[in-house]
């Protein structure tokens, strides 16, 4: 494997600082192929062990969002098409998850920490999730429209619904994971986005001769 790739492509995202090796910057890519939009993993960092960081996050994509193996640093969606907004919130993801800990899949459900409710995402069909809240009361109103709200502003999906509670991806198609991710996110959009702002501050992608 080669850290250093020349076809790049569009720069998706990138992570100024890598946590967990060395501090390097990080970036996702995607680029068109014979088999639709792929996305690759890059470093210009020299540091040995580079590649096999690289590797690391794009298998960790893999695992947290449901995409598609390629080669190497490669990822793709299953659907067979791109989503820009997802892939940058899973490429972030991948890079701040502990290595040393087993990346998987989060479920459809969790509770949420603000109001206490049972949220529950639903499979819908044609690419549609409802949002579900359970223990809503008079006092405290069901998160259901708010946590779809955000889960639609994390990820470009489409709201269905007067409600608001039913989100979409335009291809059409199943993604459980990614779902299962943004629900986790979207309980506290506003943190999220200020984390993601102090990041972006940090840097840029430098050059190979900038980092040795």
């Amino acid at each position: 494997m080669s850290a250093i790739r020349v076809d790049l492509g569009h720069r998706v995202e990138l992570v100024a600082m890598d946590p967990h090796y060395e501090d390097i910057a990080v970036g996702l890519y995607v680029r068109e192929s014979g088999r639709g939009p792929v996305g690759s993993v890059h470093s210009y960092s020299r540091h040995p062990g580079t590649a096999a960081r690289l590797a690391a996050i794009a298998q960790t994509m893999r695992e947290l969002g449901g995409l598609e193996a390629g080669a190497d640093v490669e990822v793709r969606f299953a659907c067979g098409t791109w989503h820009h907004a997802a892939a940058k919130r899973l490429f972030i993801e991948a890079v701040k998850h502990d290595p040393a800990t087993l990346g998987q899949a989060s479920p459809l459900q969790a509770t949420d920490a603000r109001s206490g409710q049972r949220i529950e995402v639903v499979p819908r069909g044609a690419g549609a999730y409802e949002v579900l809240a359970e223990g809503a009361t008079d006092e405290v109103p069901s998160r259901a429209p708010a946590i779809a709200r955000a889960m639609a502003k994390l990820a470009e999906l489409e709201l269905r619904d007067e409600a608001g509670t039913v989100v979409a991806f335009p291809c059409g198609e199943r993604h459980d994971e990614l779902v299962g991710l943004l629900l986790v996110r979207a309980q506290n959009l506003r943190q999220l986005l200020r984390e993601e702002e102090i990041q972006a501050s940090r840097g840029v992608l430098a050059a190979p001769s900038a980092q040795e």
